[in-house]
């Protein structure tokens, strides 16, 4: 009897020393990227890590024994237990659209068809530029000309995903739950206002003062500033000033249907 206390709290002290690793996502795979130049470990760390301090384990299961041999055209393959989650992927691109995959820092790169988005991704249209993004467990979203948005993910494991829009305008088109849900699936958060939605086509664009427009065109959407929420139904929309609280809703003439490109 005392030898298995003994085993048991030996046991606990090595899960104590050895935290538990993170399941990877079961639908990640391996990906293989190549050294463009100007591009550093800390930037590729930023880029494609769960966590940009796990580099070292990078070069170990590359087997490269120096930073200092992260060289333009070498090609490095990121496994999946340090990859980070992918929250979607780009379905169509058109004119001036760049990503950037720090946060906003280092350089903008032009955005590719087919492109994996992750948390923290950001994204600029210019001029007529635009794009559309498939976003997992979520539907489409459609970032229009002259936009500036990030995707920020999950905030916990099954929770919504939220997206946020600094300027400009996007169109989403959210499934809807199967069975129906009470609880927000997608949030929208922009300077003046932040949208939750279940499932249904809306619309939300920013003026130059980042004030903001919500427009339902199906479905519902809850729109929150400054503590108070109003609920949009089908052909229904509400203006909130950057500071103040949500109008009451308003009809809107006409409620378009979001078309795939």
């Amino acid at each position: 009897m005392r030898k298995s206390i003994q085993t048991i709290l030996v046991l606990i002290i090595m899960i104590c020393q050895f935290p538990l690793m993170a399941e990877p996502d079961a639908g990640l795979e391996p990906i293989t990227i190549t050294v463009q130049k100007g591009e550093t470990l800390s930037l590729i760390s930023e880029r494609h890590l769960s966590d940009p301090k796990r580099w070292p384990e990078l070069l170990k299961y590359n087997k490269i024994p120096n930073p200092d041999l992260i060289k333009p055209g070498l090609s490095l393959v990121v496994p999946v237990f340090l990859r980070k989650a992918v929250v979607g992927v780009t379905e169509f691109v058109m004119g001036s659209v760049e990503w950037n995959g720090t946060g906003g820092k280092g350089p903008w790169v032009p955005l590719k068809l087919g492109q994996e988005l992750h948390p923290n991704d950001q994204i600029k249209t210019s001029g007529k530029g635009k794009t559309d993004i498939h976003i997992n467990q979520v539907g489409l979203v459609r970032i229009l000309n002259n936009s500036h948005f990030e995707v920020k993910g999950e905030d916990k494991k099954g929770g919504p995903v939220t997206v946020a829009l600094f300027k400009g305008s996007l169109d989403a088109k959210v499934t809807k739950s199967d069975p129906p849900s009470a609880n927000h699936k997608f949030n929208i958060v922009s300077p003046s206002s932040t949208a939750g939605v279940r499932g249904t086509e809306f619309r939300v664009e920013l003026d130059e003062k980042l004030s903001s427009t919500i427009s339902c065109f199906e479905g519902v959407v809850d729109v929150n500033a400054q503590g108070k929420t109003v609920e949009l139904t089908q052909g229904m929309a509400t203006f909130v000033e950057k500071g103040k609280s949500p109008v009451q809703p308003y009809k809107i003439p006409e409620a378009p249907r979001i078309k795939e490109e």
